[in-house]
């Protein structure tokens, strides 16, 4: 499967096939109030048809885009040089891209509320913009892998252990433990195991207040009007995210003419019921509760993007 069929899927993936919607007005502020686990009021909803340039309460402590290209930047240098050291010349693969085209978020990595893109929509239908290409395999840009390069760069040359223990002598200099890739890691975080993405606590918050909010009936509300714009097109979706996690499009490395004309369908439908400024706002106001009832845990997750942007700094610096 290629890079961009893998972009693809995964963002079918990230955003679950839920029914969601919306009601005027807000029906939870008082069962909310004294219940933590009750639905979260809504203090506003904005009419937009685009929330990707808007801030959200779990930004602060998950990686943007900016800081995830400053890492990932960081621990390719570190690989890079320390291949070198065994007398490989060697390029890491690239890290999966966090956006695509003009419709992606400039404050997050994840694009919760699918395509808002109408122009994107015409062109490119539900594909990333440019369509689906060919994939490059791991390390080094499709030079095939020698057992030595495996071992310098993992650890081991065991294909059945991901990662070994190092202490082999390559072209004679000592692998480090996990290889180079453990390498990359401790410098990075501290811990040859270490993750160089988002705290487990932030990411698993991400994406319970996502299936939350796509539950929540104030959004299954405005999905309904939705569907309901969608039939009168002649299309049978029971919501955005079906429409967005259709299989059809995933066959063909190009939008096909029924796709674009079902993106652009979608779009129109989302316009004239402010499905995103609903859906954001229900989104928003989950993640506001998460935060309040996780602070603590969360200004550790912080403390380790903070630390981890020091390090890629001083990588990157010498």
């Amino acid at each position: 499967m290629s890079r961009a069929m893998r972009r693809f899927s995964a963002l079918l993936v990230c955003v679950p096939l839920l029914l969601a919607g919306c009601s005027d007005g807000d029906s939870s502020s008082a069962e909310s109030k004294g219940n933590p686990k009750a639905p979260p009021a809504v203090a506003e909803t904005p009419k937009i048809t685009n929330a990707n340039d808007k801030s959200m309460p779990l930004d602060t402590y998950l990686l943007n885009p900016e800081q995830s290209e400053t890492i990932n930047n960081a621990y390719a240098g570190i690989l890079t040089d320390c291949m070198k050291r065994f007398g490989f010349d060697y390029t890491p693969p690239e890290a999966e891209a966090t956006a695509s085209s003009g419709d992606a978020p400039t404050t997050r990595t994840d694009g919760r509320f699918g395509r808002q893109n109408a122009e994107d929509a015409e062109k490119w239908g539900y594909h990333a913009a440019g369509g689906v290409e060919d994939d490059s395999p791991w390390g080094n840009k499709g030079q095939k892998m020698t057992a030595a390069m495996q071992t310098a760069e993992r650890g081991s040359d065991d294909p059945k252990q991901k990662f070994g223990p190092g202490g082999q002598v390559v072209n004679g200099a000592k692998v480090p433990d996990h290889g180079c890739v453990g390498e990359g890691r401790k410098k990075l975080t501290g811990s040859v195991n270490g993750n160089t993405g988002d705290a487990k606590l932030a990411n698993d918050l991400k994406f319970d207040t996502l299936t939350k909010a796509q539950q929540d009936k104030r959004t299954r509300a405005v999905f309904a009007k939705w569907s309901t714009c969608m039939k009168d097109k002649g299309f049978d979706y029971t919501d955005p995210l079906a429409a967005l996690g259709d299989e059809e499009w995933a066959k063909t490395p190009q939008p096909t003419r029924h796709e674009i004309q079902v993106a652009t369908a979608d779009q129109e439908c989302r316009a004239k019921h402010n499905v995103v400024g609903v859906w954001f706002a229900v989104d928003y106001a989950y993640q506001e509760q998460a935060v309040e009832q996780n602070a603590e845990a969360l200004a550790d997750a912080k403390k380790n993007i903070d630390t981890m942007l020091k390090a890629a700094a001083a990588a990157q610096a010498g």
